[in-house]
């Protein structure tokens, strides 16, 4: 789960296993990235200090001016509606962080953007698990609520299991490259922190389906 600051944007997470540092590993260095659903900027801003020019798209006018202070671009609008100016081939990476549960039809979304990527690039997003075992026992007991924040965050429109996402990503025309997940655990020591949710996602590869908060997926150009 993302911290929010005073503006109520999201705010860069930098747990060594969490999503943020792990779609930062998965862009790499000195990439042309298109980042879509920006925020503020939040990814775009380390992405910068790492070598990479960044484009960003994002729907709230006020976090797109915010995300200009770090990016190349930022076209401000809905990405399902918006016409997307760029030529075939014009990025490394496309990123997508926590945006196609937010999606009317990501599956679309996901084939209309893969002509932005050069021939070697790639995809990168994550997404929540709805399989997580913590959801699956909700619902055995009969509870199934929406939540300000989370897994069944009220603005959540299409969730996927590690097979749904796989399927989707296959259909829009993608072959998965890297297949990871998230799995925050507390600690009593906030200095253990890091460790406990390390052997935590090393028990969680035993059935990542089950374990997993949220995956964390690279994709090429099929």
């Amino acid at each position: 789960m993302s911290a929010i600051d005073h503006f109520g944007y999201v705010q860069l997470n930098e747990r060594p296993l969490g999503g943020h540092m792990r779609l930062l590993h998965l862009v790499g260095d000195e990439k042309r990235v298109l980042d879509v659903g920006c925020s503020s900027g939040y990814l775009a801003r380390p992405l910068v200090e790492r070598g990479c020019t960044v484009v960003g798209i994002e729907r709230d006018p006020a976090a797109a001016a915010a995300a200009r202070a770090v990016c190349e671009e930022v076209l401000v609008g809905d990405v399902e509606e918006l016409q997307l100016p760029f030529e075939h081939g014009s990025f490394d990476v496309v990123l997508c962080g926590d945006l196609v549960e937010h999606l009317r039809d990501p599956q679309s979304f996901l084939a209309r953007v893969r002509p932005c990527l050069k021939e070697d690039g790639r995809l990168v997003l994550t997404t929540p698990n709805v399989a997580n075992v913590a959801l699956r026992l909700s619902l055995l007991g009969g509870r199934w609520r929406y939540t300000e924040r989370g897994l069944l965050d009220r603005t959540h429109v299409h969730l996927f299991t590690r097979k749904t996402l796989t399927e989707a990503l296959s259909k829009a025309g993608y072959r998965v490259v890297e297949f990871d997940f998230t799995l925050p655990m507390p600690s009593p020591v906030p200095g253990m922190r890091h460790g406990v949710e390390r052997i935590a996602h090393g028990l969680g590869r035993i059935r990542p389906s089950l374990f997993a908060y949220q995956f964390v997926v690279a994709a090429e150009p099929a």
